[in-house]
Formats: C-alpha cells, sequence, structure tokens
C-alpha cells in the first residue's frame, strides 16, 4: 500500500503508477476528496473506495454521483475496510472473466467483455467498473426485469453492507454517459417500484 499526503500528489499518483484500487479521504487538506475523485474521473475509471466520516445518505450519493465505486464510513476497522478493498479486486477480476462472447452488439453498442470497454456507434465510453458490471448484466439479457436487490447481489459481496438507493445512482451515472433518458429510454428502462431492464430490440 502507498499512501499519499494530499489531493493533488493522489492525483499524479494516479497518472503515473496506475493503482488496481484507490483508497480516497473525504477530508483531505487544500484539495479535498469530492474534489479529487471529480477531477479523477477525466483520466481514470480506477476502482475508488470513499472514506468518510459522512454518514448521511446525500453524502453518500454524492459520492457515488461523482464517480465512487464504494464507500466505508468512520469508525471503521482494518479488517472491514481490506474486506472492501478485496471486494471491489473481484468484482475487476468476475468483469474480465465473462463467460459469454467476447462481444456483445445491442443496437449502437458493442461491449468487449474480454478488455472491458463499451463503444457507442464506435466512440469508446468511459465506465467505471460498475456501471460496466451494471450494463453487462442488464445487456446479456435484454427484456429481462432485475430488481435493485439482485443487481446489487450480483456486483456485491455483500448487498446487506449498501443502502438502497446506491443502484439507482449508479444507473442514473451509467445512462447519462450513454446519453440516454429514463422518459424516452433508449437502452435502460425503469420498472416502476421493481427495478430495471435492458431495452429489447423492436425489430
Amino acid at each position: 500500500m502507498i499512501c499519499v499526503a494530499d489531493g493533488e500528489k493522489g492525483l499524479e499518483f494516479v497518472r503515473t503508477i496506475k493503482p488496481d484500487c484507490l483508497i480516497l479521504d473525504w477530508m483531505l487538506p487544500g484539495m479535498d476528496g469530492i474534489e479529487v475523485l471529480r477531477s479523477l474521473r477525466d483520466f481514470s475509471t480506477v476502482p475508488v473506495l470513499m472514506v468518510t466520516a459522512r454518514c448521511e445518505e446525500f453524502d453518500k450519493v454524492i459520492g457515488l454521483e461523482l464517480g465512487a465505486d464504494d464507500y466505508i464510513t468512520k469508525p471503521f476497522s482494518p479488517k472491514e475496510l481490506m474486506a472492501r478493498v478485496k471486494a471491489i479486486l473481484r468484482r475487476i477480476d468476475m468483469s474480465s472473466d465473462h463467460n459469454a462472447e467476447e462481444n456483445l452488439l445491442l443496437s449502437d453498442l458493442e461491449i468487449d467483455f474480454s478488455r472491458m470497454q463499451v463503444k457507442q456507434a464506435g466512440k469508446s465510453l468511459n465506465l467505471s467498473v460498475l456501471e460496466f458490471k451494471l450494463l453487462s448484466i442488464l445487456a446479456s439479457l435484454p427484456g429481462k426485469v432485475f430488481s435493485r436487490e439482485q443487481l446489487m447481489e450480483k456486483i456485491y459481496d455483500s448487498a446487506a453492507l449498501v443502502f438502497d438507493r446506491t443502484i439507482d445512482v449508479h444507473i442514473k451515472n451509467l445512462r447519462k454517459k450513454l446519453g440516454d433518458s429514463p422518459k424516452a429510454a433508449r437502452y435502460i428502462e425503469s420498472v416502476f417500484g421493481v427495478g430495471y431492464k435492458f431495452k429489447e430490440d423492436e425489430n
């Protein structure tokens, strides 16, 4: 584990070292963790575990909307911290070891499971690991409705540790990157009171 003292050094660390996972404290001197995360997502999809003393749902939503993959609130034990980091790394392994065909073509989307890449009309999308995982799950079975609980179980080791708006926040971020709208969905449709599904090809 490598530690850096402030946000600017953290950004430079990611640019040069390219870590497998980043543990990011909200309360940093100078540039705080939220500013770091916002800047980080302009050039990197490294998985981020947000560390915060803020336990309100609103604060957690902010972190997730800006691209954090998971969060942990203070105080916490070193054992819980390591468990969450290992869970994030396992999700990366699971995403890169998809059993389906290497490429899935749906509408103007191309999902490359072996490279964990998504292209829309030939243009690469900058998705986080969780966003890629969610899209892969939904797109692999167009028309199938997944409840929030089912999606949480598929992308988190322990859904009990995740607050119930987490999936909604990640879906919101995913839709934004896809240029999708819940009111006129091209890709991801909301199923009221249940969850989400990938839109079936009308043809």
